[in-house]
């Protein structure tokens, strides 16, 4: 068992986002691997960058949307639904779990991106 895969057992990790997020803690430690295997992660990491950010793209758009159905921006939306304002509208739970996600993957996208440069 490697050191990454005997860390990640070793870890209770919630999601992937998690996972990908200690990764990026991890990659200091990288100078211990072969350079290839150092190529390969950073090439891992691109395209994991890559599918956060098409990730990205439909949750902004699906939140555009929201905003648009009910003439609300999202933090104002996230406001007023967070100090029980608004109703239980299923679209409202909908637009409350993507707007999480996309702050969740943002966060996580931003590690990666630290990882790479």
């Amino acid at each position: 068992m490697t050191h990454t895969q005997h860390l990640y057992t070793s870890l209770p990790f919630v999601n992937r986002t998690d996972k990908i997020a200690a990764l990026t803690f991890n990659i200091h430690f990288v100078y211990k691997y072969s350079m290839q295997q150092t190529n390969e992660i950073r090439t891992s990491l691109k395209r994991e960058y890559d599918l956060y950010s098409n990730a990205m793209a439909f949750y902004k758009n699906t939140l555009k949307a929201f905003e648009q159905k009910h003439q609300l921006s999202t933090q104002t939306f996230l406001k007023k639904f967070e100090s029980g304002q608004l109703g239980d509208e299923a679209d409202y739970f909908d637009w409350y779990a993507f707007a999480k996600l996309l702050a969740k993957w943002r966060k996580a996208q931003s590690a990666i991106r630290s990882a790479i440069q």
